[in-house]
């Protein structure tokens, strides 16, 4: 049963774009908006490697949203991101505002660097702000010889099991190992069915969504990307999605003495991020042989009928980075075009132009 409200039945045009060429006017941007040059560039690489990877739903459809948080002061351009406390391989950051992006990058480090001293490193973050995707962060730690973990709270948009109010954050988590192919398995989810981002993905491709992704206000099942944004979210398998939702707003949000449940919303969200160094049990070179043993078991199972075949996690988006980087990136027209816009409001004399 849909709701009333019909999504749009026009779907926007996709133009093809130069990853480069993307990059470089996004990292504009954000040095428009306050942020030092180095720190611009890397807000630009982030979000583009979500689109690369065909996730767009935390690329750089954000772009306007970040900049104006930036320029109206909500999010600080030029945070003093500072450790609050520290013992052995665990540390408590404090983000002061600053993009979640870059506080991520800082804290996926530090955990990095006390993995390599202590075997494990944990760092628990609170005042930061959306901090996208986290397999970016994770992805970097299985770049570094280590199991990496990332989760974050945000987004209070998940009803409680045998509840009717939303009352939990969407808190998505992430882990990546690394292999001995050219990628690295990289999870990267929501505890709800799917991201919230997704609905306003599918609302600007003019694009219906699963039943079973939201209820809308009354209540009710929606294909409606628009009314399961008014409404609620559901939670990924039920019980088991809520309640991990709620564990992971403990390990972030609770542990750091950060926002957490109904406080959150805006700038204060809280995440943790953790590396475990690989070396300190098995030589690394043992692992990526193991866990290639295990991804070739996984790939020699009997597909089901009709099945593409099977993929480990982060597999399909490594493919489409490969592809992408070649061939380009497509993406919405109006996610271009308010870029763009942007890029002219500011008198940045860069524009993302179709590839020829």
């Amino acid at each position: 049963m849909g709701s009333d409200t019909t999504a749009s039945e026009a779907r926007p045009r996709t133009i093809t774009v130069a990853a480069d060429n993307l990059r470089e006017v996004v990292a504009d941007l954000f040095a428009r908006a306050g942020m030092p040059e180095e720190d611009a560039a890397f807000m630009g690489a982030c979000l583009v490697d979500a689109d690369l990877r065909g996730v767009h739903s935390h690329g750089t459809r954000y772009t306007p949203d970040y900049v104006r948080s930036l320029r109206g002061g909500a999010w600080n351009p030029r945070p003093a991101i500072r450790v609050v406390r520290e013992k052995g391989g665990n540390v408590l950051l404090d983000g002061d505002r600053g993009a979640g992006h870059l506080i991520g990058r800082r804290a996926m480090g530090l955990a990095i660097e006390r993995a390599g001293d202590f075997g494990t490193g944990t760092v628990a973050v609170r005042n930061s702000t959306h901090c996208g995707a986290m397999a970016f962060f994770t992805q970097l730690a299985a770049d570094a010889g280590c199991i990496g973990f990332a989760t974050t709270n945000a987004g209070v948009r998940m009803v409680p099991h045998g509840g009717a109010e939303p009352v939990v954050a969407l808190n998505p988590l992430s882990w990546a190992a690394p292999t001995d192919r050219g990628w690295a398995v990289d999870l990267d989810m929501a505890t709800s069915v799917a991201a919230g981002s997704k609905l306003m993905v599918a609302k600007e491709r003019g694009e219906r969504i699963p039943f079973g992704w939201a209820l809308d206000e009354q209540g009710r099942p929606t294909d409606d990307p628009d009314a399961g944004m008014r409404g609620v979210m559901l939670p990924l398998g039920g019980p088991k999605g809520y309640g991990l939702a709620v564990c992971l707003d403990i390990l972030t949000g609770v542990l750091s003495g950060g926002r957490f449940g109904a406080g959150l919303g805006g700038p204060g969200t809280a995440q943790t991020y953790q590396a475990l160094d690989i070396a300190t049990f098995i030589p690394l070179d043992e692992f990526r042989a193991r866990m290639g043993e295990l991804i070739d078991q996984l790939k020699g199972s009997r597909p089901a009928p009709g099945s593409p075949g099977i993929f480990l996690p982060g597999e399909i988006e490594h493919n489409l980075k490969v592809e992408r980087l070649r061939a380009g990136i497509p993406m919405t027209a109006p996610v271009i075009e308010r870029i763009n816009e942007l890029a002219r409001e500011l008198g940045s004399g860069g524009q993302i132009v179709a590839v020829a």
